[in-house]
């Protein structure tokens, strides 16, 4: 049987909130509450790039997700519809 391992961690978004807003059309104040919740967030997880690592049987995948903004790594499994998605992609990369 082999023993699956999650990590999550918060990578370095080089795109800004406000490049975000305009370019995917956010509603007006986006950039601004990313802004708050930056000062909110702990580290990076206020406005962050998501990677997911899946390790298992001596293979790695992994799966990114940029344009994030949570509270913490735990904020982030606990309330995205993504995580899921991501593990999956993750575990998907390994094969």
């Amino acid at each position: 049987m082999n023993i699956i391992t999650i990590k999550v961690r918060a990578l370095r978004e080089d795109e800004t909130p406000e490049h975000s807003e305009k370019q995917t059309g956010s509603a007006p104040g986006y950039a601004e509450a990313v802004r708050d919740m930056m000062r909110k967030a702990d580290g990076r997880w206020g406005w962050c790039i998501v990677e997911v690592t899946v390790k298992s049987g001596g293979k790695i995948g992994k799966a990114y997700l940029g344009n994030c903004s949570y509270l913490s790594a735990q904020d982030f499994v606990e309330t995205s519809m993504y995580f899921s998605d991501l593990v999956a992609e993750a575990m998907d990369d390994m094969a």
